[in-house]
C-alpha cells in the first residue's frame, strides 16, 4: 500500500519530522496547501522545501473558496493566480497543482447555483492549466460532485486525475495504516459520474484529521495512491496510453508495460512497469494530442 498525507497550517503541526514520516509512515507522497483562496498558507514554503530535500514526491493544492458569509474571497482567477505566485515553477518530478473543490458548509451557503459554482471551478482550473501547461489534479468527492454540483459533465475537466475524499474512519482517531483494510477494493471511493468507471481515481483521502501519524504532533489527513499495473483496464489505462502515444485500448498489456518501462528508463525512474507516484507525476507532465 502506498500511503501519503496532506496537510496545512490549520493542522497546527509546526515543523513536522518529515524524515520520520518518510521512514516510519511510510509516506510515498505528500500534498500541502499553498493557498486558502488568495491567502498564502504560512507553512507552505517550509514544507515544500523539506519535502524536496528528502526527495518525497510532493504536490501543492489550492483550497478554492466560494462566496458566503465571510469576507470577500476573491475571484477564482485571483485565487488561481495567488497559487501560481506562491508555488512558482513546478518540476516534472513533482505532482501538478491540485484544485480543491468542496463546500464545507454546503453549496447553499454560498448563494450560488450549481452552474455558477462549476463555472468558478472551471475559471480557476483554466488559469492553472494555462500557466503550467498541465491538467491540474482535481480534489473532490462523489458526494460533492453529485449533491453540490448536480453531476456536471464538463469535457474540459475529464482528463484531470482525481483525488477523491471518502472517509471510512471517523475523524480525530489514531491513523489507520493497515493495508489489509483495503483488500479487494474495500473502501474504494465513489467516482463522480462523468469520470466513468469505478477505478478511475489516483488518490483517496480516506481518513481526515488522523492522530498519531509518525512525525506529526497534531492531525493530518491520510491518503493512499492507486497504482496501475499490468492487467488493469479502464479509463486510467487510457489516460496513461494517451501520454505514452499508444492506442487507447483501455487494457494494460505486455506491450504497454514495455513502453512504460522505456519511459521510466528515459526519465531516470525505477523501470518496474508500474505507475506509482513518481511515474504518475512524470506522466502528468507529458503532452497529449488534445493539448
Amino acid at each position: 500500500m502506498l500511503f501519503g498525507i496532506d496537510c496545512a497550517s490549520v493542522d497546527d503541526n509546526g515543523d513536522p519530522d518529515w524524515a520520520r514520516a518518510k521512514a516510519d509512515g511510510p509516506i510515498s507522497f505528500a500534498i500541502v496547501r499553498s493557498n486558502y483562496g488568495t491567502a498564502v498558507d504560512r507553512t507552505f514554503k517550509r514544507y515544500w522545501s523539506a519535502l524536496g530535500d528528502l526527495e518525497i514526491p510532493r504536490g501543492a493544492y489550492l483550497f478554492l473558496r466560494f462566496p458566503g458569509t465571510e469576507q470577500s474571497v476573491g475571484t477564482p482567477e485571483e485565487q488561481a493566480q495567488a497559487m501560481i505566485d506562491t508555488v512558482g515553477d513546478i518540476d516534472a518530478t513533482d505532482l501538478p497543482p491540485s484544485l480543491d473543490v468542496e463546500f464545507p458548509g454546503g453549496r447553499a451557503a454560498t448563494g450560488l447555483s450549481a452552474a455558477d459554482a462549476i463555472q468558478r471551478v472551471c475559471a480557476a482550473y483554466q488559469i492553472l492549466k494555462d500557466h503550467y501547461s498541465v491538467s491540474p489534479i482535481l480534489y473532490t468527492s462523489g458526494r460533492v460532485w453529485s449533491e453540490d454540483l448536480d453531476n456536471p459533465n464538463v469535457p474540459g475537466l475529464l482528463d484531470s486525475p482525481l483525488w477523491l475524499a471518502r472517509y471510512y474512519i471517523k475523524e480525530k482517531l489514531p491513523a489507520i495504516r493497515d493495508a489489509a483494510r483495503f483488500d479487494n477494493d474495500h473502501w474504494a471511493p465513489p467516482v463522480p459520474q462523468p469520470w466513468g468507471d469505478a477505478s478511475n481515481w489516483w488518490f483517496h483521502q480516506y481518513q481526515g484529521d488522523a492522530t498519531g501519524f509518525p512525525g506529526f504532533k497534531s492531525t493530518v489527513d491520510i491518503n493512499r495512491f492507486n497504482p496501475l499495473v499490468n492487467g488493469d483496464t479502464g479509463e486510467r489505462v487510457k489516460w496513461v496510453q494517451r501520454r505514452l502515444g499508444c492506442a487507447e485500448s483501455g487494457t494494460f498489456d505486455d506491450a504497454l508495460a514495455d513502453t512504460l518501462q522505456a519511459f521510466q528508463n528515459k526519465n531516470d525512474l525505477v523501470a518496474d512497469g508500474i505507475v506509482g507516484p513518481r511515474t504518475f507525476a512524470r506522466l502528468c507532465w507529458q503532452k497529449v494530442a488534445a493539448d
